[in-house]
C-alpha cells in the first residue's frame, strides 16, 4: 500500500554538499589511498557548473509545475511600459502560455459538449476518399477560421538567464497559466546517479589538469599517469552525455512537407 512521505523521510533520502564532496574525494584518492586530492573550494566550483549543465540539459534534473499569474499582473504600469514579467529565479523553463480560461465559445462548462468535439468530430472522422477530399479541404479552412476564437495560447519569450517573461502576443483578459519546468533542488540532484558519476568523472579531468601544471609526482619518485586519468574521465564524461541525450527523447513529432 502506497503511503504519503513526510518532510523528515523525504530529506534522510537525499545527500548533502558536503556528503557529495566526501565522495567525490574518496574516488579521485581511491578512498583515501592516494596522497593528492582536488580542494574543497574547486569541488565546489565544478557542482555548481555541473548543476547548471544539468538544469539545461537532463529531464530529470526539472519538474513540470503550472503558475497562476493573476489578472492584476497584467494591469501593473510596469507591464504596460515594458511588457514583461519577472519569473521565479527557479523556473528553467516556459513550455506553455495559455489564458486560464473555463468555458466554452458556445456558453457551456461541459467539455463533454466543447467546440474542439464538435470541430473535431466534423473534420477528423469523416471519409478519407473519393469526393470527400474536397470537403475535407473546405473543413480545414473552416477550422484555420475557428481558430482565431478558439485558440487560448499566448505568444512569449522566455529568458532564463533573466528569467524575464515577455509577452509578444495579446494582453490576457482573465488569468494567466503558465506550464513551466522548475530546477530540482540541488539535495535532491545530489543524490541523482547519473549526476554523481558525472560529477566525479569532472573532478578527476580538473585533477589530472592541477598535477600536470604543478608537475606532481609521489614519493619514491612514482609518477602519475595524467593521459589515463583524463582519457578514462573523459570518456565517462561522454558516456552519461550519450545516455542523457537518449534519455531526453520528445514525446511526439510534427512531419511537413516543404
Amino acid at each position: 500500500m502506497a503511503q504519503v512521505a513526510d518532510r523528515d523521510q523525504i530529506n534522510k533520502l537525499t545527500m548533502s554538499e558536503k556528503e557529495l564532496i566526501e565522495d567525490i574525494n574518496n574516488e579521485i584518492t581511491f578512498s583515501g589511498a592516494l596522497p593528492y586530492s582536488l580542494p574543497e573550494k574547486e569541488i565546489k566550483r565544478i557542482i555548481e557548473n555541473d548543476c547548471r549543465y544539468f538544469w539545461d540539459n537532463w529531464r530529470h534534473a526539472v519538474e513540470s509545475r503550472y503558475l497562476l499569474l493573476p489578472l492584476e499582473l497584467f494591469k501593473n504600469a510596469t507591464f504596460k511600459k515594458f511588457r514583461q514579467i519577472q519569473l521565479p529565479d527557479c523556473v528553467q523553463f516556459v513550455v506553455d502560455f495559455k489564458e486560464a480560461r473555463g468555458v466554452s465559445m458556445f456558453g457551456t462548462i461541459d467539455r463533454d459538449f466543447g467546440e474542439q468535439k464538435f470541430i473535431g468530430s466534423e473534420i477528423y472522422l469523416t471519409p478519407f476518399v473519393g469526393e470527400s477530399l474536397v470537403y475535407r479541404t473546405v473543413l480545414f479552412s473552416f477550422l484555420d477560421l475557428t481558430k482565431s476564437f478558439m485558440i487560448d495560447s499566448i505568444a512569449y519569450d522566455y529568458n532564463k538567464n533573466t528569467k524575464m517573461l515577455g509577452v509578444l502576443g495579446r494582453t490576457p483578459p482573465a488569468n494567466a497559466v503558465l506550464r513551466v519546468y522548475k530546477k530540482l533542488e540541488p539535495d535532491k540532484l545530489y543524490e541523482d546517479e547519473v549526476f554523481q558519476r558525472y560529477v566525479r568523472a569532472h573532478s578527476k579531468v580538473r585533477l589530472a589538469h592541477m598535477l600536470q601544471t604543478f608537475n606532481y609526482t609521489l614519493p619514491g619518485d612514482v609518477t602519475v599517469n595524467y593521459q589515463n586519468i583524463t582519457t578514462t574521465a573523459e570518456k565517462e564524461m561522454e558516456e552519461v552525455k550519450a545516455m542523457m541525450k537518449g534519455e531526453n527523447t520528445p514525446d511526439w513529432m510534427l512531419l511537413y512537407h516543404q
